[in-house]
């Protein structure tokens, strides 16, 4: 299956920055699963449907935007992959703790801003909601 926005060779170590792993971490074949890239993907062009006609920085925000999601579609699969530390005969370390689903949080969020700051996205209306209410109980309390 082709890529609708990731197109460069360099994608999977963008996306592998974005999460500050290496390759030995995230391989390019778990970033292409079909579980992962093209879902990202599918997400962003159902946000931007009209993303292969932009041009220019509208083209590379939504490009980020792609990346920021496939990121934060792999980031709860990282307290799995990253051993918390390690400790040998020589030498010892240990990993810094990081919230992986709150950092995909982010992520989704960076994704969407990147989405608005494209000169042809829509914005979106928010409409109070509001409710009327009804005839007090005070007719009801004259009747007895």
């Amino acid at each position: 299956m082709a890529n609708k926005i990731l197109t460069t060779e360099t994608y999977h170590e963008e996306i592998r920055g974005r999460l500050g792993v290496s390759e030995d971490v995230i391989s390019d074949a778990d970033i292409d699963a079909l579980s992962v890239l093209p879902i990202g993907e599918s997400r962003i062009v159902k946000a931007v449907p009209n993303y292969a006609v932009l041009t220019g920085d509208d083209q590379t925000y939504v490009y980020a935007a792609a990346v920021c999601m496939v990121a934060a579609i792999l980031a709860p699969s990282m307290t799995a992959r990253i051993k918390k530390s390690k400790k040998d005969f020589d030498f010892s370390f240990e990993n810094q703790v990081v919230d992986w689903k709150k950092y995909a949080v982010q992520l989704v969020d960076e994704a969407y801003q990147n989405i608005g700051l494209i000169s042809t996205a829509e914005q979106e209306t928010i409409v109070p909601v509001f409710g009327v209410a009804g005839p007090t109980r005070a007719k009801e309390r004259r009747r007895y």
